[in-house]
């Protein structure tokens, strides 16, 4: 399985650190925890909110030999968005958090090309690469993108 501070956080945290656009990220497992986290958020001018969300993962132990896990990940870029503003406000909050979106899953997919043994997304499956638009989602509009990546249990490690 992925772990969870030293393999998603680490990468978020660096993500938002490397975009202009993104102020803050948020690491969940529910709505109700991304509820409390993402109330207080503005995300004045051209800032967005990162979320990652925990992963599920899916054994896929064909043998002995080869325990793998398939870790389904999901992150979003949503910014906070004002109701009243009308629908030109709405599409230009889609373009910014779509350009955001993007740029996360070119960074991904570069990664897995350019991947060394330590690499998050090294056995990334490229064709369950997924983009969905986020509306109205606690007051937020923006994209999700969802992914797997396998990932080895070793015979050793505690599950």
């Amino acid at each position: 399985m992925l772990l969870v501070k030293t393999d998603l956080q680490s990468f978020a945290n660096l993500h938002v650190s490397e975009r202009t656009n993104l102020e803050n990220n948020f690491m969940v497992a529910s709505d109700d925890e991304l509820t409390k986290l993402y109330k207080d958020t503005v995300n004045d001018g051209n800032n967005c909110t990162l979320v990652t969300v925990i992963p599920t993962a899916d054994a896929n132990i064909l043998d002995e030999d080869n325990r793998r896990f398939r870790n389904n990940l999901i992150f979003m870029i949503i910014k906070k968005t004002d109701a009243k503003a009308g629908s030109d406000h709405r599409i230009d909050v889609f373009q910014l958090c779509q350009e955001e979106i993007l740029a996360l899953t070119n960074k991904i997919i570069d990664l897995h090309h350019n991947f060394n043994q330590n690499c998050l997304f090294r056995d990334i499956d490229l064709n369950s690469i997924r983009i969905d638009p986020v509306q109205d989602y606690l007051g937020a509009n923006g994209f999700a993108l969802e992914f797997s990546v396998y990932t080895i249990l070793q015979k050793n490690q505690a599950i």
